[in-house]
């Protein structure tokens, strides 16, 4: 029997994003999804188990990066078929490439309803992205850095007001929620903020922990005063324990197959982790959130998708 708890943030609806397939191949976890058809069917049953977010990378049949708009344009297209979620794809995250560039996958489409996306990711920082070996605990590669300076964080603002798309600000730790605060002070952005706090597991040291005491170290420095709605995610890491926290502290989550094989759970499928999330929000007297309420919570215009 599943015991209730009494919560303040009881009757809020909870917002599930999924995290589908990253750059993550099928070993050992087969469900990941890397075909716009592929794509479209994890949505729709992600949907069905209580997502109303998706995030999602552009794949090749054989599971390579894809950053062509043809194939973004085929996701959305596809994706929108069959579900109602809210997307917030990838953008082009080439090394070295210009803000056109990494906006090239995704701003041809913004005109057209089928294959269009309602946010707009940046990355509100730079981190070292090297993967540490699970097996011998020392770095897999030396070299990865992921710049995002602020110049480029500037323009993705811009250009996403330009474009029409939501921005969904991420973070990987204090020093990019501080940048975000910042932003919000030094110009005018769409309220409520969308933040993601993006935690990391034992092979990404760049995130903050994937723990509960992880997600509140982040959750400390919002002000009071900014109306934030934000979502917890773990690249590398079970995010189980971190969503219960924000579920109780009146958050949402995002969990995928994708991020994390969940071998602990037997290697389970995107729309199964939907389910798990769903079990805690409802301890809390939560329910998902369906579509239609996630884009009035996080302040999705209303109008732009039909």
């Amino acid at each position: 029997m599943t015991t209730e708890v009494i919560s303040p943030h009881r009757g809020k609806p909870v917002v599930i994003g999924i995290h589908v397939n990253e750059n993550t191949m099928r070993e050992p976890n087969p469900h990941i999804p890397w075909t716009p058809d592929e794509i479209a069917e994890t949505a729709r049953a992600g949907q069905d188990a209580g997502a109303s977010l998706m995030h999602v990378h552009g794949r090749t049949a054989d599971g390579g990066a894809d950053h062509s708009a043809s194939t973004y344009g085929a996701i959305a297209q596809r994706v929108r078929a069959v579900s109602d979620l809210l997307l917030a794809p990838s953008l082009a995250n080439l090394p070295g490439s210009t803000v056109t560039e990494r906006l090239s996958n995704l701003a041809p489409h913004q005109s057209d309803p089928e294959r269009r996306s309602d946010f707009l990711v940046i990355d509100m920082g730079c981190a070292a992205m090297d993967l540490l070996d699970p097996a011998t605990g020392r770095y897999a590669t030396e070299t990865k850095v992921f710049v995002n300076d602020t110049r480029t964080q500037i323009e993705l603002l811009s250009r996403a007001e330009e474009l029409g798309m939501k921005p969904y600000l991420t973070s990987f730790n204090v020093s990019w929620t501080r940048a975000i605060v910042a932003h919000a002070a030094a110009r005018e952005l769409p309220l409520p903020l969308v933040v993601a706090f993006i935690l990391g597991g034992a092979e990404f040291p760049a995130a903050h922990p994937a723990s509960a005491a992880g997600l509140r170290a982040q959750l400390d420095l919002l002000p009071a005063d900014l109306a934030i709605e934000w979502i917890v995610s773990a690249y590398r890491g079970n995010v189980l324990e971190a969503a219960e926290e924000a579920v109780k502290r009146g958050g949402h989550v995002a969990i995928g197959a994708g991020d994390y094989h969940y071998a602990e759970l037997g290697y389970p499928s995107t729309p199964e982790l939907v389910s798990e999330v769903a079990a805690i929000a409802r301890r809390y007297g939560r329910e998902p959130a369906t579509p239609e309420q996630a884009r009035r919570i996080l302040g999705v215009d209303v109008h732009a998708h039909s």
